[in-house]
């Protein structure tokens, strides 16, 4: 039986061709699904898939140069450290009088002597100087301590004694 040179030559380009196609397609799928991890700008995303379609590895080539350095992802997670950063250097405590470090439970500054904090009449907890009322117990300014309060509704009870 004879075999025709023809029909191995075409199975063998077809063979190439599919290949060659699956790799192209692949190539666009993989650009726009990194291009949609790097921006969210629906005019980059087609220009780099076009890009790769048309061109092909000169395109992937092209795309390479000009895409963005960091993800999407990446660039969230930086923003979020920088943040943290950020918000870790506001909550440290400092003198308003002096600018040295202090601790969040100091009444007055050891250096300077700046009053940071008043204790509540009633329940003697730290609070700030601009607070009006006791977050913890609801006492205010002028408030007596609670004790007080409580006895001075009526006269204390005396005990008495039968005959």
């Amino acid at each position: 039986m004879q075999v025709n040179i023809g029909v191995i030559l075409q199975v063998i380009i077809a063979l190439f061709g599919a290949f060659f196609l699956a790799f192209w397609v692949s190539l666009v799928i993989w650009t726009f699904r990194d291009v949609r991890s790097r921006s969210r700008d629906i005019f980059a995303q087609l220009l780099a898939t076009l890009m790769v379609m048309v061109f092909n590895l000169p395109g992937l080539l092209f795309y390479f140069i000009l895409r963005p350095q960091e993800t999407l992802a990446e660039a969230f997670e930086r923003s979020l450290e920088e943040e943290a950063l950020l918000q870790d250097i506001e909550e440290r405590l400092v003198c308003p009088g002096c600018k040295r470090k202090i601790q969040s439970d100091f009444i007055i500054c050891p250096d300077c002597h700046t009053r940071l904090k008043k204790s509540c009449p009633n329940c003697r907890r730290l609070l700030h100087l601009k607070w009006n009322i006791c977050p913890y117990c609801g006492a205010g300014p002028a408030s007596p301590p609670e004790q007080f309060v409580r006895g001075s509704e009526s006269e204390p009870e005396v005990e008495s004694t039968q005959l």
